[in-house]
């Protein structure tokens, strides 16, 4: 019998992983594509370093930035300086694998399946995978976007709470800082983001009924913009971008069971960063467990960053407009440089 079941090994599901097995619970992770290079930027924030000193210690290649740039939709840019911390530009795939490794390392199980449907009897969950059957106490659902688990208790998130992004891996734009280039025509963005040999070039859009043209928009920016670049890969996904506060008023805990991280839909509604929502949802859910009340995840999670969440929802309507967006690239700079002392 498993303590715990997490479904999926990304940071949210392989950092709970690992907070539960230095507590001495069988934790089992379900991931049968682990390890994967995942669409996303690949950057960790100030914040997350801060929050989780671990990070900079992972033996992972990467590169630091102390600056980026903000390209507000008539073409004005602004750069931002930092004056305190620094980004860490980085691969998902030797991430996600070196979160995972620690999972394993403390005590935690990878099985490389993947998990077809869960039902609860009782109070047991039945987990069904490609090859067989287990049974498991507790199930934690961290498996993205389109999470099986959150589908089977609370039902999926609405496509109106979801967007959509592409992009490529490329080489030979190394040297380039970090840039977001925000959409005069859409809510969205482009991004330009250094890793250690390739970097990740991207663009989202917040709203997937309206993302049609996205790619042909990216190739026009890429050729334009960097005709020698070479294409070594390229990707798209669903992403979490919740528009309604009532999605985020959904449980998402009960007496046996979580979701965390994309599941839960903890994305930052303006940016759609989501790394230091998963590792914090992944160390508040492991606490919930270890204090055997699961259910009180849906409290730590509001108590650590609800509020933060529920403003970006608030914000975004406003922000991603033309004048939006042109006083947001100043407000970032101005709290930048009001919080360097």
């Amino acid at each position: 019998m498993i303590e715990v079941a997490i479904v999926g090994g990304g940071p949210a599901g392989s950092r709970c992983a690992c907070c539960l097995a230095e507590e001495g619970i069988h934790t089992v992770i379900f991931d049968h594509t682990h390890p994967r290079e995942k669409p996303c930027g690949g950057l960790l924030t100030p914040v997350a370093l801060r929050l989780f000193p671990f990070l900079e210690k992972l033996p992972i290649n990467h590169i630091k930035k102390t600056k980026f740039h903000l390209v507000s939709p008539s073409g004005k840019q602004t750069t931002v300086s930092l004056r305190k911390g620094k980004f860490f530009c980085f691969s998902r795939l030797e991430l996600d694998k070196s979160l995972v490794d620690m999972a394993v390392d403390a005590g935690a199980k990878l099985t490389k399946e993947r998990v077809t449907a869960i039902e609860a009897k009782k109070d047991i969950w039945k987990i069904k995978t490609t090859q067989r059957l287990y049974a498991a106490k507790l199930v934690v659902g961290a498996d993205g976007v389109n999470s099986l688990v959150r589908r089977s208790i609370v039902g999926s998130l609405s496509k109106e709470d979801m967007g959509f992004c592409c992009g490529y891996l490329v080489k030979g734009i190394e040297k380039e800082d970090i840039t977001f280039r925000f959409l005069a025509h859409r809510k969205g963005y482009i991004w330009v983001i250094p890793r250690y040999d390739h970097t990740s070039l991207g663009i989202g859009s917040s709203e997937l009924p309206r993302s049609h043209g996205l790619r042909q928009e990216l190739d026009l920016f890429f050729m334009r913009q960097y005709p020698h670049a070479k294409v070594i890969s390229k990707w798209a996904a669903l992403a979490p971008n919740i528009k309604s506060c009532n999605t985020l008023q959904i449980p998402v805990a009960g007496r046996n069971w979580m979701l965390i991280g994309d599941a839960a839909g903890h994305v930052n509604p303006l940016l759609g960063e989501g790394i230091t929502y998963a590792l914090l949802d992944g160390e508040l859910a492991a606490q919930a467990v270890a204090e055997h009340d699961p259910y009180t995840f849906n409290e730590l999670w509001k108590k650590a960053f609800e509020k933060n969440l529920l403003l970006g929802v608030k914000l975004r309507k406003w922000i991603y407009t033309r004048s939006g967006l042109e006083l947001y690239c100043r407000f970032i700079k101005f709290e930048n440089l009001l919080h360097a002392e």
